[in-house]
């Protein structure tokens, strides 16, 4: 998938000399992302200290064009390719040197908390054109992502991180009202070409499911990618190695899965990750037992069976509510309940107003 170019002016002096620069994005993204800063947020995300993957131009001084001031690059060293990182089978924060460990306590406060945090589940933020065999149904198109989000803006909706609603949920601590979390699953490669400008549009943030063993690989982000999205604030989530169905698994398997994905996830953007989404919603009691297991994972989401598109009338009151059905989920988080989450999917046919309806 072709990535839009960033440009970049420099003046020169008092001569008005205009170098452009252009930074095409090939096999390693610039980290640094667009050049939008989003407001300040009521939650703060830690940024890790990343090297730049961007050149750093330096002009000569003159007041004239010459040779001496033409534009030299300094050398920039790409970050390893994930694939060839050690593979690391735990999720001790000392297997992987270096890397941030998960500060929270392990248990939450003791007695009954309940928060109402909607979280938003996507797969592909990407033109149906360029979506290869993608189901069509996780495919997004930018200009209906970009719509749905200012939506959400105009509403007065703001996004945290699954880390940060683990905080709140672990401190009970409620968010303000209106809060949301946007979740992308897979780590496409669209996620930071597309997605991660019209987030940052918007002011808002998201957490990146990231199947770690396809990091690097064609069509899915790099390691450089996963760099500057943390960078930008937002949050990379497990989403195990191999995108495997968890429940049909072994326990060894289960803590490979588990475990070196999560290990993978820090040896790349630096920070151990704090949450899991489940592949295919694949989940019973020994996958949440094996997700538990890993201390530095609080929170795991589970697929949206509900697709968000209203009907295009809506119904007449009637003098008793209709029973619910068991597709429709609540969006409600507790602590006993913390690695069995529920999301609601956005489709490509979800309109704003559609998806603030379903939000009240």
């Amino acid at each position: 998938m072709s990535r839009a170019r960033r440009h970049r002016l420099v003046t020169v002096g008092g001569c008005g000399l205009v170098v452009l620069v252009v930074a095409a994005a090939c096999g390693t993204a610039n980290p640094s992302g667009p050049t939008a800063s989003p407001p300040p947020a009521t939650h703060s995300v830690p940024v890790p200290t990343v090297a730049s993957a961007s050149p750093t131009a330096s002009i000569a001084p003159t007041s004239s064009p010459s040779p001496s001031s033409e534009i030299t690059t300094a050398p920039v060293t790409p970050p390893p390719l994930a694939g060839s990182l050690p593979s690391v089978n735990s999720c001790d924060p000392s297997a992987v040197p270096g890397a941030i460990a998960v500060t929270a306590p392990a248990s939450g406060k003791a007695g009954s908390f309940t928060l109402h945090v909607p979280i938003l589940m996507y797969h592909r933020i990407v033109p149906i054109a360029d979506a290869g065999n993608s189901n069509r149904g996780l495919v997004v198109p930018p200009s209906t992502f970009s719509a749905q989000l200012t939506g959400l803006q105009r509403a007065g909706w703001h996004t945290i991180t699954m880390a940060t609603l683990a905080n709140d949920l672990q401190a009970h601590v409620k968010p303000p009202a209106r809060t949301i979390v946007i979740t992308i699953d897979d780590g496409w490669d669209d996620g930071y070409g597309y997605a991660l400008p019209i987030l940052e549009q918007h002011g808002f943030v998201a957490t990146y499911f990231v199947i770690a063993g396809r990091i690097d690989k064609p069509d899915f982000l790099s390691s450089a990618d996963l760099q500057a999205l943390v960078a930008a604030g937002d949050e990379i989530g497990d989403h195990t190695m191999d995108h495997v169905r968890l429940a049909h698994q072994t326990a060894p398997e289960l803590t490979y899965e588990i475990d070196a994905a999560a290990a993978r996830i820090a040896q790349v953007t630096g920070y151990w990750p704090e949450s899991l989404a489940y592949p295919y919603g694949s989940v019973n009691s020994h996958t949440a037992a094996a997700v538990a297991a890993c201390q530095e994972l609080r929170m795991a989401v589970l697929e949206g069976p509900l697709a968000i598109e209203m009907p295009a009338a809506a119904p007449k009151p009637s003098a008793s509510p209709a029973p619910r059905t068991t597709e429709e989920i609540e969006a409600y988080e507790t602590w006993a309940d913390r690695f069995e989450v529920p999301r609601l999917r956005v489709t490509p046919g979800t309109t704003a107003a559609d998806l603030l309806a379903e939000l009240g």
